[in-house]
């Protein structure tokens, strides 16, 4: 669908034939998760073989979310047929580590994620916002790194936005849903990051919500432009 004013990225694919049909909708990213132990973890291989069907779609961001990932992996698995694009760091990866990492791989984009607990953690936009590429602002949870559907309170979105005033592009998780985009008319991130409310199990996705979630963003940009 064209004229969306966010990008759309839907994370936690486990399918590749069902990444395919949400590319198809319109959509800039797919997320594919790597990090083991936790509800939406595709295996390496398996993730490959998403990928490489994406590809077909030019100009849809393949996503590997990982969580500190070593030398070794990386380099095994940003190369070759079936690679991601970008690299969300969902781990504790350091403004260095970060930088570095941009600088090795730099035909691949580097998103930080952070996750959001007290006013204290705001204080870490400023630090990674100009050694990535873009950051991924989410709820913080106990539980999991991320995919938990737990929302930012809308209050907190204008802080965030004024601490990312002027630095790298932002990307809003947590709880994204058609119904939630109303939330959205006094803040502007780059894009949203949706998966836990479009799903009908852990890594199944229900094409209708994500379809709504389109049509709602669709219905946002006629209505402000």
């Amino acid at each position: 669908m064209a004229g969306l004013d966010l990008h759309l990225k839907i994370c936690g694919l486990t399918d590749s034939d069902q990444a395919c049909a949400i590319a198809a909708m319109g959509v800039q990213a797919i997320g594919v998760i790597g990090v083991e132990g936790t509800p939406r973890y595709v295996a390496p291989e398996k993730r490959r073989e998403i990928y490489a069907k994406l590809a077909s779609h030019s100009d849809v961001e393949r996503v590997w979310v990982a969580a500190d990932p070593d030398d070794n992996t990386l380099d095994e698995l940003l190369s070759g047929e079936g690679m991601p694009s970008v690299v969300q760091l969902h781990g504790e990866e350091s403004q260095a580590r970060c930088a570095d990492l941009r600088a090795k791989y730099p035909s691949i984009r580097w998103w930080k994620a952070l996750r959001l607990r007290d006013d204290a953690d705001l204080e870490a936009i400023h630090r990674y916002t100009h050694h990535v590429d873009a950051l991924l602002i989410d709820a913080w949870s106990s539980q999991q790194l991320g995919g938990t559907g737990h929302q930012l309170n809308p209050i907190w979105l204008n802080k965030v936005q004024m601490h990312l005033k002027g630095g790298a592009p932002w990307w809003l998780a947590g709880g994204i849903c058609a119904e939630w985009v109303p939330n959205l008319d006094s803040v502007h991130p780059f894009g949203l990051d949706a998966s836990s409310r479009l799903e009908i199990s852990p890594g199944v996705k229900d094409l209708a919500r994500v379809q709504a979630l389109v049509a709602s963003l669709g219905d946002r940009a006629r209505r402000l432009g």
